[in-house]
């Protein structure tokens, strides 16, 4: 929902534009051209413009940048642009454009944006939407979503601290990789603590069949040597991870035998003493300070993570 504020006389209206993919169709119904805009970044920093149609330079904007959280929006003109660049400068860092736009398009008008005809809606199929979520919603159409949802879901509960309050700046998840290989394994869903990834999910395909690998990084205990890190089975292989600047254990489950009734899935320890080692390592990382991922954060995927880890956690009560 949009917000007011009253900087030195500039009324602003605020957009969250953190999955957008055009605020075209708002602006239209709100009759919102011509003025002045303030992009806000994931990083703190904040870009200020002025635009003859700021929902059509706004498309164009993100042609520029994939990290903007949120527009704010004041009727002005090109002579103000100037005493709103030194009042936003002095709250924040501004960012320069990279590169110079190029030809900026028509916004529609309110009859087109919003018909009164129903056939010639915008659906979610030829609107355009931001790139993290469209990420989530095919993610959330893999035939094994469900599974994943429920063991990172309960990933969280263990060990993640205030999970709610700290999503996006402590911890950031992300759905599907920006760069899916041709070969090899598909990464699905990617959970960083403090700048240092935790927790992934990798889609490996085989002839007719889809193995699910989950990699976790844990603490080590104190008292075990590398070899003693070592663990093999069916389901189950670990040891000390690749790390340069982390010590930690690094564990690779088979995640679909996780959901059998009937595997036996042998960590080679219990599982209290695994969420213990998991939660050290999570809590230590998001204390370091190095949480700068907020740009990669998949809210939507999160959003949904979180109320299923609610689900699971009423359900015990």
């Amino acid at each position: 929902m949009p917000t007011a504020s009253t900087p030195d006389g500039f009324a602003f209206e605020r957009f969250d534009v953190t999955d957008a993919g055009s605020i075209a169709t708002v602006f239209a119904a709100k009759e919102h051209r011509a003025g002045l805009y303030v992009l806000h970044f994931t990083d703190g920093s904040a870009y200020v413009g002025v635009a003859e149609s700021v929902a059509a330079r706004f498309t164009a904007d993100l042609d520029a940048w994939t990290d903007i959280e949120a527009l704010d929006f004041a009727a002005g003109t090109a002579d103000q642009l100037e005493q709103l660049q030194e009042l936003v400068s002095r709250l924040t860092h501004l960012r320069e454009r990279p590169s110079v736009p190029g030809a900026i398009g028509e916004a529609p008008s309110a009859k087109s944006a919003l018909p009164k005809e129903r056939a010639k809606r915008a659906t979610l199929l030829d609107t355009a939407v931001g790139k993290a979520r469209k990420q989530f919603w095919e993610l959330s159409d893999h035939i094994a979503y469900p599974a994943i949802r429920s063991i990172v879901a309960d990933y969280i509960n263990s060990s993640i601290p205030d999970p709610a309050n700290t999503a996006k700046y402590l911890w950031q998840i992300a759905a599907l990789s920006d760069n899916p290989a041709d070969t090899g394994p598909r990464r699905l869903v990617t959970l960083t603590c403090g700048g240092f990834e935790t927790l992934r999910v990798d889609e490996i395909v085989h002839d007719d069949t889809i193995e699910l690998d989950l990699r976790i990084n844990t603490n080590v205990p104190r008292d075990r040597t590398d070899e003693q890190l070592e663990v093999s089975n069916e389901t189950v292989s670990a040891g000390r991870g690749p790390y340069r600047d982390e010590r930690v254990w690094s564990w690779s489950i088979d995640l679909g035998a996780l959901l059998e009734e009937d595997v036996d899935v042998d960590l080679g320890i219990d599982d209290d003493t695994f969420d213990d080692l998991a939660y050290g390592l999570n809590a230590r990382l998001m204390r370091s300070g190095n949480s700068t991922g907020a740009a990669s954060h998949n809210q939507d995927l999160a959003t949904d993570l979180l109320a299923e880890a609610y689900r699971q956690l009423f359900e015990t009560e």
